[in-house]
Protein backbone atom coordinates (compact mmCIF):
# COMPACT_ATOMS: atom_id res chain seq x y z
CA UNK A 1 0.00 0.00 0.00
CA UNK A 2 1.25 3.40 -0.95
CA UNK A 3 1.77 6.02 1.79
CA UNK A 4 -0.96 7.98 -0.09
CA UNK A 5 -4.05 5.58 0.39
CA UNK A 6 -2.84 5.01 3.92
CA UNK A 7 -3.52 8.74 4.50
CA UNK A 8 -6.78 8.30 3.15
CA UNK A 9 -7.65 5.23 5.36
CA UNK A 10 -6.85 6.97 8.20
CA UNK A 11 -9.18 10.36 7.32
CA UNK A 12 -11.82 7.65 6.00
CA UNK A 13 -11.40 5.75 9.64
CA UNK A 14 -11.52 9.12 11.23
CA UNK A 15 -14.71 10.18 9.98
CA UNK A 16 -15.85 6.68 10.16
CA UNK A 17 -14.99 6.34 13.71
CA UNK A 18 -17.11 9.88 15.41
CA UNK A 19 -20.37 9.27 12.87
CA UNK A 20 -20.75 5.94 14.88
CA UNK A 21 -19.80 7.90 17.84
CA UNK A 22 -22.17 10.88 17.51
CA UNK A 23 -25.06 7.59 16.57
CA UNK A 24 -24.73 6.24 19.77
CA UNK A 25 -24.78 9.45 21.28
CA UNK A 26 -28.35 10.02 19.47
CA UNK A 27 -29.43 6.57 20.41
CA UNK A 28 -28.44 7.07 24.61
CA UNK A 29 -30.36 10.43 24.15
CA UNK A 30 -33.17 10.66 21.35
CA UNK A 31 -34.12 14.07 20.71
CA UNK A 32 -37.50 15.31 22.86
CA UNK A 33 -40.42 15.93 20.72
CA UNK A 34 -41.90 19.32 20.38
CA UNK A 35 -45.34 19.23 22.65
CA UNK A 36 -47.86 21.99 23.04
CA UNK A 37 -46.18 22.76 27.01
CA UNK A 38 -46.48 26.84 27.53
CA UNK A 39 -43.48 28.47 29.92
CA UNK A 40 -44.57 28.77 33.43
CA UNK A 41 -42.72 32.46 33.04
CA UNK A 42 -41.98 34.84 30.18
CA UNK A 43 -38.86 36.55 30.93
CA UNK A 44 -37.90 40.38 28.68
CA UNK A 45 -36.84 39.48 25.12
CA UNK A 46 -34.73 41.77 23.24
CA UNK A 47 -34.24 40.70 19.48
CA UNK A 48 -31.28 42.21 17.60
CA UNK A 49 -31.56 42.53 13.79
CA UNK A 50 -27.85 43.61 12.85
CA UNK A 51 -28.46 45.38 9.39
CA UNK A 52 -26.23 46.37 6.35
CA UNK A 53 -27.64 46.71 2.75
CA UNK A 54 -30.55 44.27 3.46
CA UNK A 55 -33.72 46.00 1.55
CA UNK A 56 -34.46 43.18 0.00
CA UNK A 57 -35.14 40.98 3.37
CA UNK A 58 -35.37 42.96 6.47
CA UNK A 59 -39.23 43.52 6.14
CA UNK A 60 -39.87 39.79 6.61
CA UNK A 61 -37.55 39.34 9.23
CA UNK A 62 -39.29 41.96 11.03
CA UNK A 63 -42.66 40.32 10.27
CA UNK A 64 -41.18 37.23 11.50
CA UNK A 65 -40.53 38.81 14.86
CA UNK A 66 -43.40 40.49 15.03
CA UNK A 67 -45.87 37.54 14.19
CA UNK A 68 -44.47 35.22 17.32
CA UNK A 69 -46.47 33.49 19.70
CA UNK A 70 -44.88 35.83 22.98
CA UNK A 71 -46.50 38.18 24.84
CA UNK A 72 -45.46 41.37 22.84
CA UNK A 73 -45.60 43.71 25.98
CA UNK A 74 -42.27 41.39 26.98
CA UNK A 75 -40.82 41.51 23.40
CA UNK A 76 -38.57 44.35 21.94
CA UNK A 77 -37.01 44.40 18.59
CA UNK A 78 -33.85 46.41 18.21
CA UNK A 79 -33.07 46.88 14.33
CA UNK A 80 -29.45 48.47 14.10
CA UNK A 81 -28.58 50.04 10.85
CA UNK A 82 -24.72 49.70 10.18
CA UNK A 83 -23.86 51.78 7.86
CA UNK A 84 -26.46 50.80 4.91
CA UNK A 85 -26.52 52.82 2.04
CA UNK A 86 -29.67 51.22 0.22
CA UNK A 87 -33.14 51.60 1.61
CA UNK A 88 -32.66 49.54 4.94
CA UNK A 89 -33.22 52.75 6.56
CA UNK A 90 -36.87 54.06 5.80
CA UNK A 91 -37.90 50.34 5.86
CA UNK A 92 -37.18 49.94 9.52
CA UNK A 93 -38.12 53.29 10.50
CA UNK A 94 -41.95 52.66 9.18
CA UNK A 95 -41.89 49.44 11.47
CA UNK A 96 -40.51 51.66 14.15
CA UNK A 97 -43.16 54.72 13.83
CA UNK A 98 -46.24 51.96 13.26
CA UNK A 99 -45.34 51.70 17.06
CA UNK A 100 -46.42 54.68 17.83
CA UNK A 101 -49.58 54.81 15.86
CA UNK A 102 -52.95 54.57 18.04
CA UNK A 103 -54.32 50.86 19.08
CA UNK A 104 -51.11 49.53 18.05
CA UNK A 105 -50.57 46.22 20.14
CA UNK A 106 -47.32 44.48 18.88
CA UNK A 107 -44.05 44.56 19.96
CA UNK A 108 -41.91 47.67 20.19
CA UNK A 109 -39.81 48.03 17.12
CA UNK A 110 -36.33 50.68 17.67
CA UNK A 111 -34.57 51.41 14.91
CA UNK A 112 -30.58 52.61 15.55
CA UNK A 113 -28.28 53.71 12.60
CA UNK A 114 -24.78 53.77 13.58
CA UNK A 115 -21.39 54.04 11.27
CA UNK A 116 -20.47 50.66 9.52
CA UNK A 117 -18.26 48.66 11.72
CA UNK A 118 -19.01 45.56 11.08
CA UNK A 119 -21.61 43.10 12.47
CA UNK A 120 -20.44 43.04 16.15
CA UNK A 121 -20.10 46.25 16.57
CA UNK A 122 -24.06 46.25 15.89
CA UNK A 123 -24.89 43.70 18.40
CA UNK A 124 -22.71 45.13 20.66
CA UNK A 125 -24.55 48.74 20.06
CA UNK A 126 -28.06 47.13 20.53
CA UNK A 127 -26.84 45.32 23.86
CA UNK A 128 -25.67 48.45 25.03
CA UNK A 129 -29.22 50.30 24.38
CA UNK A 130 -31.63 47.42 26.01
CA UNK A 131 -32.06 46.14 29.78
CA UNK A 132 -34.17 42.99 28.96
CA UNK A 133 -33.28 39.43 30.65
CA UNK A 134 -32.69 37.66 27.08
CA UNK A 135 -31.39 39.15 24.36
CA UNK A 136 -31.73 37.18 20.84
CA UNK A 137 -29.96 38.00 17.49
CA UNK A 138 -31.20 37.15 13.93
CA UNK A 139 -29.79 38.19 10.99
CA UNK A 140 -31.59 39.97 8.80
CA UNK A 141 -31.87 37.48 5.75
CA UNK A 142 -33.46 35.06 8.25
CA UNK A 143 -36.97 34.15 9.61
CA UNK A 144 -38.29 33.06 13.09
CA UNK A 145 -41.09 29.96 13.03
CA UNK A 146 -43.82 31.97 15.02
CA UNK A 147 -42.84 29.03 17.74
CA UNK A 148 -39.34 29.52 18.18
CA UNK A 149 -39.37 31.85 21.23
CA UNK A 150 -41.50 29.89 23.04
CA UNK A 151 -39.34 26.57 22.24
CA UNK A 152 -36.30 28.23 23.57
CA UNK A 153 -37.43 29.64 26.59
CA UNK A 154 -38.97 25.80 27.22
CA UNK A 155 -35.39 25.21 26.51
CA UNK A 156 -34.35 27.53 29.23
CA UNK A 157 -36.53 26.51 31.95
CA UNK A 158 -36.02 22.51 31.60
CA UNK A 159 -32.40 23.32 31.85
CA UNK A 160 -31.67 26.49 34.16
CA UNK A 161 -28.20 25.97 33.75
CA UNK A 162 -28.16 27.01 30.81
CA UNK A 163 -26.87 30.31 29.40
CA UNK A 164 -27.24 30.41 25.26
CA UNK A 165 -29.57 28.54 23.15
CA UNK A 166 -29.30 27.54 19.55
CA UNK A 167 -31.83 27.51 17.19
CA UNK A 168 -32.49 24.18 14.58
CA UNK A 169 -31.63 26.25 11.22
CA UNK A 170 -33.60 25.29 7.70
CA UNK A 171 -32.96 26.87 4.73
CA UNK A 172 -35.66 29.35 3.62
CA UNK A 173 -37.64 27.68 -0.12
CA UNK A 174 -34.42 25.96 -1.54
CA UNK A 175 -35.07 25.76 -5.10
CA UNK A 176 -31.76 26.22 -7.50
CA UNK A 177 -29.26 23.51 -7.31
CA UNK A 178 -26.84 25.07 -5.23
CA UNK A 179 -29.90 25.84 -2.49
CA UNK A 180 -30.85 22.01 -2.62
CA UNK A 181 -27.08 21.13 -1.69
CA UNK A 182 -27.37 23.54 1.21
CA UNK A 183 -30.60 22.09 2.47
CA UNK A 184 -29.36 18.73 3.01
CA UNK A 185 -26.08 20.18 4.48
CA UNK A 186 -28.22 21.98 6.86
CA UNK A 187 -30.35 18.99 7.89
CA UNK A 188 -26.68 17.11 8.30
CA UNK A 189 -25.82 20.15 10.59
CA UNK A 190 -28.90 19.82 12.66
CA UNK A 191 -27.83 16.33 13.83
CA UNK A 192 -24.58 17.13 14.48
CA UNK A 193 -25.25 20.17 16.89
CA UNK A 194 -27.78 17.84 18.34
CA UNK A 195 -25.04 15.53 19.05
CA UNK A 196 -22.98 18.12 20.27
CA UNK A 197 -25.17 19.33 22.33
CA UNK A 198 -25.60 15.93 24.27
CA UNK A 199 -21.53 16.29 24.62
CA UNK A 200 -22.13 19.75 26.10
CA UNK A 201 -19.66 20.85 23.42
CA UNK A 202 -21.61 23.37 21.16
CA UNK A 203 -18.94 24.79 18.87
CA UNK A 204 -21.52 28.33 17.47
CA UNK A 205 -24.08 30.47 18.37
CA UNK A 206 -24.98 30.85 14.47
CA UNK A 207 -26.82 34.72 14.16
CA UNK A 208 -29.99 33.64 13.31
CA UNK A 209 -32.07 33.13 16.45
CA UNK A 210 -28.96 32.74 18.74
CA UNK A 211 -30.21 33.46 22.70
CA UNK A 212 -28.55 34.85 25.45
CA UNK A 213 -29.10 35.58 29.03
CA UNK A 214 -27.58 38.83 29.41
CA UNK A 215 -25.13 37.62 32.16
CA UNK A 216 -22.95 36.30 29.76
CA UNK A 217 -22.17 39.70 28.89
CA UNK A 218 -21.30 40.95 31.75
CA UNK A 219 -18.94 37.78 32.85
CA UNK A 220 -16.95 37.53 29.82
CA UNK A 221 -17.88 40.70 28.15
CA UNK A 222 -19.56 41.26 24.80
CA UNK A 223 -19.01 40.27 21.06
CA UNK A 224 -15.42 40.22 19.43
CA UNK A 225 -14.55 40.78 15.72
CA UNK A 226 -12.89 37.30 16.24
CA UNK A 227 -11.68 37.07 12.22
CA UNK A 228 -15.28 38.21 11.40
CA UNK A 229 -17.10 34.67 13.37
CA UNK A 230 -17.85 36.47 16.04
CA UNK A 231 -20.90 33.99 16.53
CA UNK A 232 -18.00 31.24 16.64
CA UNK A 233 -15.61 33.46 19.05
CA UNK A 234 -18.41 34.09 21.61
CA UNK A 235 -19.17 29.74 21.92
CA UNK A 236 -15.14 29.71 22.31
CA UNK A 237 -14.97 32.16 24.93
CA UNK A 238 -18.16 30.46 27.21
CA UNK A 239 -16.50 27.10 26.96
CA UNK A 240 -13.53 28.79 28.11
CA UNK A 241 -15.40 30.27 31.14
CA UNK A 242 -17.07 27.42 31.84
CA UNK A 243 -20.91 29.14 30.50
CA UNK A 244 -23.19 26.18 29.39
CA UNK A 245 -24.95 26.22 25.61
CA UNK A 246 -27.68 24.10 24.63
CA UNK A 247 -29.86 23.34 21.45
CA UNK A 248 -33.26 24.13 20.90
CA UNK A 249 -33.90 21.55 18.29
CA UNK A 250 -37.73 22.23 17.84
CA UNK A 251 -36.96 26.22 17.50
CA UNK A 252 -36.77 26.69 13.66
CA UNK A 253 -35.53 29.56 12.38
CA UNK A 254 -34.98 29.81 8.28
CA UNK A 255 -32.00 31.54 6.58
CA UNK A 256 -31.60 32.74 2.77
CA UNK A 257 -28.44 31.09 1.99
CA UNK A 258 -25.91 31.80 -0.98
CA UNK A 259 -27.29 31.70 -4.60
CA UNK A 260 -23.93 31.40 -6.62
CA UNK A 261 -20.94 29.71 -6.25
CA UNK A 262 -19.01 32.74 -5.98
CA UNK A 263 -21.13 33.93 -2.86
CA UNK A 264 -21.25 30.35 -1.53
CA UNK A 265 -17.42 29.87 -1.63
CA UNK A 266 -17.02 33.33 0.39
CA UNK A 267 -19.46 32.50 2.93
CA UNK A 268 -17.68 29.40 3.71
CA UNK A 269 -13.73 30.55 3.42
CA UNK A 270 -14.75 32.88 6.08
CA UNK A 271 -16.23 30.10 8.27
CA UNK A 272 -13.25 27.95 7.99
CA UNK A 273 -11.26 30.54 8.18
CA UNK A 274 -12.24 31.67 11.20
CA UNK A 275 -12.53 28.39 12.58
CA UNK A 276 -8.81 27.77 12.00
CA UNK A 277 -8.01 31.65 13.59
CA UNK A 278 -9.97 31.24 16.68
CA UNK A 279 -8.67 27.91 16.93
CA UNK A 280 -5.47 29.12 16.92
CA UNK A 281 -6.33 31.63 19.77
CA UNK A 282 -8.11 29.42 21.87
CA UNK A 283 -5.04 26.20 21.18
CA UNK A 284 -5.04 26.14 25.09
CA UNK A 285 -8.25 24.16 25.14
CA UNK A 286 -7.14 21.69 22.82
CA UNK A 287 -6.87 18.20 24.64
CA UNK A 288 -7.46 19.97 28.06
CA UNK A 289 -10.03 17.79 29.99
CA UNK A 290 -10.72 21.06 32.09
CA UNK A 291 -13.12 22.03 28.89
CA UNK A 292 -14.90 18.48 28.66
CA UNK A 293 -15.87 17.42 25.68
CA UNK A 294 -15.23 20.83 23.86
CA UNK A 295 -11.61 20.40 24.39
CA UNK A 296 -10.99 16.78 24.18
CA UNK A 297 -12.89 16.11 21.50
CA UNK A 298 -14.99 18.59 19.25
CA UNK A 299 -11.68 21.05 18.96
CA UNK A 300 -9.52 18.28 17.88
CA UNK A 301 -12.06 16.41 15.57
CA UNK A 302 -13.15 19.58 13.53
CA UNK A 303 -9.67 20.67 12.91
CA UNK A 304 -8.84 16.76 11.80
CA UNK A 305 -12.03 16.75 10.09
CA UNK A 306 -10.50 20.05 8.28
CA UNK A 307 -7.21 18.49 7.29
CA UNK A 308 -8.92 15.16 6.45
CA UNK A 309 -11.07 17.25 4.31
CA UNK A 310 -8.23 18.86 2.62
CA UNK A 311 -5.74 15.62 2.38
CA UNK A 312 -8.88 13.50 0.52
CA UNK A 313 -9.76 16.26 -1.96
CA UNK A 314 -5.75 16.76 -3.00
CA UNK A 315 -5.30 12.38 -2.74
CA UNK A 316 -8.12 12.30 -5.02
CA UNK A 317 -7.40 14.96 -7.32
CA UNK A 318 -3.53 13.08 -7.20
CA UNK A 319 -5.30 9.88 -8.28
CA UNK A 320 -7.50 11.14 -10.98
CA UNK A 321 -4.32 13.59 -12.54
CA UNK A 322 -2.20 10.51 -12.24
CA UNK A 323 -4.51 8.10 -14.26
CA UNK A 324 -5.70 10.19 -17.37
CA UNK A 325 -1.78 10.91 -17.52
CA UNK A 326 -0.99 7.49 -17.22
CA UNK A 327 -4.28 6.76 -20.60
CA UNK A 328 -2.92 9.18 -22.56
CA UNK A 329 0.76 8.07 -22.22
CA UNK A 330 -0.76 4.48 -23.04
CA UNK A 331 -2.20 5.72 -25.99
CA UNK A 332 0.68 8.08 -27.43
CA UNK A 333 3.41 4.41 -26.67
CA UNK A 334 0.66 2.20 -28.50
CA UNK A 335 -2.29 3.90 -30.11
CA UNK A 336 -4.37 1.99 -28.75
CA UNK A 337 -7.61 4.21 -27.08
CA UNK A 338 -8.85 3.01 -23.82
CA UNK A 339 -11.16 0.46 -23.83
CA UNK A 340 -14.23 0.49 -21.30
CA UNK A 341 -16.23 -2.24 -20.81
CA UNK A 342 -19.57 -2.34 -22.42
CA UNK A 343 -22.56 -1.07 -19.91
CA UNK A 344 -24.71 -4.33 -20.68
CA UNK A 345 -22.22 -6.68 -20.52
CA UNK A 346 -21.20 -5.51 -17.15
CA UNK A 347 -20.70 -7.97 -14.48
CA UNK A 348 -19.43 -8.52 -10.59
CA UNK A 349 -15.77 -8.32 -12.30
CA UNK A 350 -15.67 -5.11 -12.57
CA UNK A 351 -16.73 -4.15 -9.01
CA UNK A 352 -14.24 -3.30 -6.83
CA UNK A 353 -14.07 -5.00 -3.71
CA UNK A 354 -11.19 -3.96 -1.55
CA UNK A 355 -11.32 -2.50 1.27
CA UNK A 356 -10.99 0.91 0.47
CA UNK A 357 -14.23 0.64 -0.77
CA UNK A 358 -16.02 -1.06 1.78
CA UNK A 359 -15.03 1.81 4.03
CA UNK A 360 -15.73 4.62 1.91
CA UNK A 361 -19.48 3.11 1.47
CA UNK A 362 -19.48 2.90 5.01
CA UNK A 363 -18.91 6.48 5.55
CA UNK A 364 -21.74 7.59 2.77
CA UNK A 365 -23.46 5.05 4.83
CA UNK A 366 -23.27 6.70 8.10
CA UNK A 367 -23.58 10.05 6.69
CA UNK A 368 -26.77 8.99 5.24
CA UNK A 369 -28.49 8.05 8.71
CA UNK A 370 -26.96 11.30 9.44
CA UNK A 371 -28.74 13.17 7.52
CA UNK A 372 -31.89 11.04 8.19
CA UNK A 373 -31.97 11.60 11.79
CA UNK A 374 -31.47 15.20 10.99
CA UNK A 375 -34.47 15.38 9.06
CA UNK A 376 -36.60 13.78 11.65
CA UNK A 377 -35.50 16.32 14.33
CA UNK A 378 -36.26 19.18 12.27
CA UNK A 379 -39.13 17.14 10.68
CA UNK A 380 -37.79 18.36 6.92
CA UNK A 381 -38.72 16.48 4.01
CA UNK A 382 -36.23 15.63 1.68
CA UNK A 383 -36.72 14.28 -1.77
CA UNK A 384 -34.50 12.37 -3.65
CA UNK A 385 -33.28 15.64 -5.88
CA UNK A 386 -31.96 17.34 -2.62
CA UNK A 387 -29.43 14.14 -2.17
CA UNK A 388 -28.46 14.09 -6.07
CA UNK A 389 -27.91 17.90 -5.65
CA UNK A 390 -25.71 17.30 -2.24
CA UNK A 391 -24.16 14.53 -3.05
CA UNK A 392 -23.02 15.63 -7.21
CA UNK A 393 -21.42 19.37 -6.01
CA UNK A 394 -20.88 19.30 -2.38
CA UNK A 395 -17.37 17.20 -2.56
CA UNK A 396 -16.45 19.28 -5.97
CA UNK A 397 -17.28 22.68 -4.48
CA UNK A 398 -15.93 22.17 -0.55
CA UNK A 399 -12.26 21.20 -1.05
CA UNK A 400 -11.88 24.60 -2.39
CA UNK A 401 -13.33 26.40 0.32
CA UNK A 402 -11.02 24.63 2.80
CA UNK A 403 -7.71 25.49 0.75
CA UNK A 404 -8.82 29.13 0.14
CA UNK A 405 -9.25 29.19 4.17
CA UNK A 406 -6.25 27.67 4.73
CA UNK A 407 -4.32 29.44 2.54
CA UNK A 408 -5.84 32.37 4.28
CA UNK A 409 -5.05 31.92 8.03
CA UNK A 410 -1.80 31.13 6.76
CA UNK A 411 -0.89 34.34 5.77
CA UNK A 412 -2.88 35.78 8.28
CA UNK A 413 -5.22 37.48 5.65
CA UNK A 414 -8.43 38.90 6.85
CA UNK A 415 -11.34 36.72 5.09
CA UNK A 416 -13.76 38.65 2.81
CA UNK A 417 -17.67 38.79 4.83
CA UNK A 418 -19.78 39.17 0.84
Amino acid sequence: MDIGALGLYVCLFIGLYFEVFLLISFFEKKPVAKTSLTPKRYPTVAMIVPCFNEEQTVASTIESLLAMEYPQDKLEIVVVDDGSTDNTAAIAQKYEQACHAPGYAGAVVTYFYKENGGKYTALNFAIAHTTTELIGCLDADSFAAHDALIEAIKEFEADPTAMAITPAMKVYRPRKVLELMQAVEYTFGIFYKKMFDNLSAINVLPGPFSMYKREVFEKIGVFRHAHNTEDMEIAFRMHANGLRIINAHTAFVYTTVPKSVRALLKQRTRWSQGFLQNARDYKHMFFNPQFGNFGMLVLPFGLTAFCAGLYTAGYALYRAVSLVAARVGDFFATGVPLHLPNAAHLSWYYIDTNTLSFVILAVLLMTLVAIFLGSRISETHLSPKFFIAYFAFFGLIAPIWLARAAWGALLARESAWR
